[in-house]
């Protein structure tokens, strides 16, 4: 994978096809990998850009804390590092936050925002559960929060048939720089306090995407956000969990590319 030098380290990516720039952000502990399904079939329409955030993959592992800022100047480093006018921007549960950091300094850079599988809002009870995860990943490392969090972001039926994707996920997961896990896991369990009061700001078109069933970034989190952003649309997909694209890349595909092309009559 080629990678762009900036400021504050260097960013690990990779593209296919050729059109509008479409640029995909994961989720926390995973990497680019993620978006397997994604690069190869919307590489048909657009030029697909996908990357590692700072802290995982190949992507700079400076030591934490970590701040939302740098990830979004991360990504504003990609954007200029590749000469890209205007993106549409996908973002991933934690890549869902820094989305909607870019949304808010960077507008002028997007076309169109889809946030999916992200939370907002936490109520006091989801905020406790993440931040005991937090301090089980300090106390204990992240090995024994994998096996609960792999069963969260699957359907049970998914779990069964499909063992070896599940498999790779977690190995990505078993394989993180556990310090710099941790200083991004922070981050994922606070940062959607600091963009909450700050999304109705959001003016660029935007599609919200959950699962009915995922207890992390729930339909209440997705209706949430879709009430604070005038220019959005919501999805709340059937019976599925988290890893929307992954288990369904189906549905996100369609949905992703429907979305670009009557918001923005992309042919």
């Amino acid at each position: 994978m080629p990678k762009i030098t900036y400021d504050q380290g260097t960013i690990h990516y990779q593209e296919k096809g050729t059109g509008e720039p479409l640029v995909f952000i994961h989720g926390v502990g995973l990497d680019h990998a993620m978006w397997e399904h994604q690069v190869n079939r919307l590489s048909e329409q657009y030029r697909v850009i996908v990357y590692d955030m700072i802290g995982h993959g190949g992507s700079s592992h400076p030591p934490g804390p970590y701040s939302l800022s740098q990830y979004v100047e991360q990504l504003a480093a990609l954007v200029d590092g590749l000469s890209l006018e205007k993106i549409h921007l996908v973002g991933f549960s934690m890549g869902g936050m820094v989305a909607q950091g870019f949304a808010l300094a960077y507008e002028e850079k997007m076309k169109t925002l889809t946030i999916m599988n992200a939370v907002a809002n936490r109520t006091e009870k989801q905020r406790q559960a993440i931040l005991a995860r937090v301090e089980e990943v300090s106390a204990n490392g992240p090995q024994p929060t994998i096996e609960p969090a792999i069963q969260r972001w699957f359907t049970s039926d998914y779990l069964k048939e499909q063992e070896g994707v599940v498999s790779q996920i977690r190995a990505r997961l078993q394989t993180n720089n556990p310090s710099s896990y941790l200083a991004a896991y922070t981050l994922f369990a606070t940062a959607d306090q600091e963009l909450w009061d700050k999304l109705d700001q959001i003016i660029v078109p935007t599609l919200v995407i959950t699962g009915e069933e995922d207890v992390g970034s729930t339909p209440e989190m997705a209706q949430q956000i879709h009430e604070k952003i005038a220019a959005s649309e919501l999805l709340i997909v059937p019976t599925m969990r988290h890893m929307l694209p992954v288990e369904r890349p189906d549905i996100v595909n369609e949905a992703i590319h429907s979305f670009i092309e009557r918001t923005v009559y992309v042919r």
